[in-house]
């Protein structure tokens, strides 16, 4: 029986990197039901609890020699694991792991990663030598591939999306009930808001209360703010509920409620469009056909929306209502229209996310 090693930040009630390796687990048993697959997580029993596969701790270095020298592939990834900007030590980590896998000769795939920004010239130049040593680089876009090149990567990349792209999406029945307990009307259109803690917290807090405000007031809308990375966003967005103004409270709504992948999937669908600056709350958003305006804090953002076909990007450091409510009013003008992009752009992505699973079991397999 194969035996798959997968690396990646999982067990960190990220959803996003959740769903990455939900993502991860369908795409290889989709494709090789007798493969054994291992994953290094932060709490191997929460991990193992839902997504029916062994997990070991990913600091126990000696269950990692155990199991690298078991495997016959290293999955690194997906998401964005080689950056120095967010972590200063996870590039290290992540490029060990990697390290080790070769040094006991196992083959190993860098799948479906967003590489960068890697600042530290340091950091770059190690990256460079320990992935110029790897079996196979798949990354989820052309900026990152770029970045690899101008770094001195010289093996062949190959550019799929965002491994995300290869769940199959839930029906909307379970997010109506979920919507039912928080005691909002399925009956009127819903707006969700996914914000995370940023440098300028302050000022993301007063402009995004702007914006629930005046979805309210001038729009009837009721708006649901949808953490990705639950205990923290949860705080700012608790946050941007306490200062919104009395008499438009009862319209705007905190999921407190951890969910899982398939429940946030199924919630996102029945949403009218989603304000996001998690990169997975918008790529749930278009994996459910739901038009989305996007809030940057980093390339990867930028990226998605490109691809996407959104030229026009709006900086969270220079995050100001009303050109989030300038969005509002074209998607609003133009839901139909919106909803028809998003729906197409979903079929290519699912489609171009099959590639990179079925190239994971031919190196697996020969």
């Amino acid at each position: 029986m194969p035996k798959v090693l997968i690396s990646g930040y999982y067990g960190f009630n990220n959803i996003g990197d959740e769903a990455i390796l939900k993502g991860v687990i369908d795409g290889i048993k989709s494709l090789s039901q007798d493969t054994e697959i291992v994953v290094l997580s932060q709490y191997p029993d929460f991990t193992e609890k839902k997504h029916n596969v062994r997990s070991i701790k990913r600091m126990n270095v000696f269950s990692i020699i155990k199991e690298l020298k078991d495997c016959d592939l290293l999955v690194s990834g997906g998401g964005s694991l080689l950056q120095d900007v967010t972590s200063k030590r996870s590039i290290m980590y992540y490029l060990g792991v990697i390290y080790l896998a070769k040094l006991f000769n196992k083959k190993v795939m860098v799948y479906s990663q967003g590489i960068g920004p890697v600042n530290k010239s340091f950091n770059r130049n190690l990256l460079k030598r320990v992935l110029n040593k790897v079996d196979f680089i798949n990354v989820r876009d052309e900026k990152s591939k770029k970045e690899l090149i101008d770094m001195g990567v010289n093996k062949d990349i190959l550019v799929t999306i965002d491994t995300v792209f290869g769940i199959k999406e839930p029906k909307v029945d379970i997010g109506k009930q979920i919507l039912k307990e928080l005691d909002i009307d399925i009956d009127r259109k819903i707006v969700g808001i996914s914000i995370r803690p940023w440098q300028n917290n302050k000022e993301i807090i007063d402009e995004i209360r702007k914006v629930c405000e005046i979805l309210v007031k001038e729009y009837d809308y009721q708006v649901l703010f949808i953490p990705c990375h639950f205990y923290s966003d949860l705080k700012i967005m608790k946050e941007v509920l306490k200062n919104i103004d009395e008499n438009l409270k009862h319209n705007v709504y905190v999921l407190e409620k951890y969910l899982y992948v398939d429940e946030y999937l199924s919630l996102i669908g029945n949403l009218e469009f989603l304000i996001g600056m998690r990169l997975h709350a918008l790529i749930f958003s278009v994996l459910m056909k739901v038009p989305v305006i996007g809030l940057s804090y980093d390339p990867k953002i930028d990226n998605f929306l490109n691809i996407l076909g959104k030229n026009k990007i709006l900086p969270i450091l220079n995050i100001n209502f009303n050109d989030i409510i300038n969005e509002v009013k074209y998607l609003v003008k133009n839901i139909d229209k919106e909803i028809q992009i998003v729906n197409e752009k979903r079929k290519e992505f699912s489609s171009i996310a099959n590639i990179h699973n079925k190239v994971l079991i031919d190196i697996l397999k020969n």
